[in-house]
């Protein structure tokens, strides 16, 4: 019976989670271990497990990748009624399944975890040891209070901020801010994971570029990995205009006028990273290529949007189909194709596909 009723959840939330973030785990595998070798990656851990504050920094990020995980498996729980039954199942048999579930969406926390226990081991760092692993232990546990609230409330009511209401109705929106107000209103947790997973790989690289002989790829890669973590946010406008903005394309509006507008909203989404690179570029990198960093970010997110306007997608299908061009992108990467070179064809691209399909493209 037990092999019956996991059947569901790893097929509709653990398969599917996977799916969709193919290209985000090949570009964060990609970019750990096409710079790294095998001795970094033990120096990091030997390093973290002698040091608190660096230690927190690996907590920090598993327990971001536990809230992103969280958030998607909370979402698929209120919007799948098949899932809604098994609030039907026993407690104890519930919290069961639950914990499986969320093992096996941990898996490369708990793989990374075994690794820096491995490490420890080796180094005799016991009590390091027993931290990291209480820490892993109360990440798979944390999720289970809030899967049981998601499946004995399915529909919860939003918040309400009085503030922000007596703001909106007094303050007019330009449109390039539409939907980044939209995204503070309706999207918060996905704007929130999405920036501070964009802003901690950007952080992280430019502090490990000097430690070693790196070169320009590296940042490139970041760029990469940044327009990867935006592809949500990129889905989210494509269907917030498709299902609540329908008449925006009847509006007597220039098409290169609404070019420079997405332009504006992906630069918008794109400015912390950009400001990081601007302003905290390693020495021997160049504030134009830096720059040229960020305009090839800005241009992955263009073509992306463009990408959808070309043929019509549901978001699974959408994230699952962006594998192949990231692996692309990565191999012209490393063979050191210039990288205003890559931001001019894929912003030449994205412009082609704009003008050609805006107007043809349907939901």
């Amino acid at each position: 019976m037990m092999d019956g009723l996991w059947t569901l959840p790893e097929k509709v939330i653990v398969r599917q989670f996977y799916l969709q973030n193919t290209g985000l785990f090949m570009v964060g595998l990609m970019v750990g271990f096409g710079f790294l070798s095998s001795n970094e990656h033990i120096a990091l851990a030997t390093y973290a497990l002698h040091d608190w504050f660096f230690l927190s920094g690996y907590f920090a990020l598993w327990l971001l990748y536990t809230v992103y995980v969280l958030r998607f498996s909370i979402q698929v729980l209120q919007t799948t009624d098949l899932l809604q039954l098994f609030r039907l199942l026993p407690t104890t048999q519930r919290l069961f399944l639950l914990y499986l579930l969320y093992l096996q969406l941990l898996l490369p926390v708990i793989a990374y975890a075994g690794f820096v226990g491995w490490v420890g081991s080796q180094r005799g760092t016991t009590t390091a040891n027993t931290v990291v692993a209480l820490v892993v232990l109360l990440l798979t546990v944390i999720p289970l209070p809030f899967a049981e609230r998601a499946l004995h409330r399915p529909n919860p009511e939003p918040f309400t901020s009085g503030l922000g209401a007596w703001i909106r109705q007094r303050l007019t929106t330009p449109y390039v801010f539409f939907y980044i107000r939209y995204l503070f209103r309706e999207q918060a947790a996905t704007l929130f994971l999405t920036k501070t997973g964009s802003c901690l790989v950007t952080i992280g690289l430019l502090a490990i570029y000097p430690t070693d002989d790196y070169d320009i790829r590296l940042l490139s890669l970041g760029a990469l990995l940044s327009g990867v973590f935006h592809a949500g946010l990129v889905y989210e406008l494509y269907h917030f205009e498709a299902t609540q903005l329908f008449l925006l394309r009847n509006l007597p509006v220039a098409l290169s006028k609404r070019w420079v507008t997405y332009i504006g909203i992906s630069g918008l989404l794109l400015s912390p990273e950009v400001i990081l690179l601007l302003f905290r570029h390693p020495n021997d990198v160049s504030t134009w290529e830096a720059l040229g960093v960020g305009a090839f970010a800005l241009s992955l997110l263009l073509l992306q949007y463009t990408l959808l306007l070309f043929r019509h997608q549901d978001r699974d299908r959408f994230m699952a189909r962006l594998f192949w061009p990231t692996i692309v992108y990565f191999f012209l990467i490393m063979y050191q194709l210039p990288i205003w070179a890559l931001a001019f064809m894929s912003c030449i691209a994205a412009t082609t596909l704009f003008m050609r399909y805006f107007y043809r493209s349907s939901w």
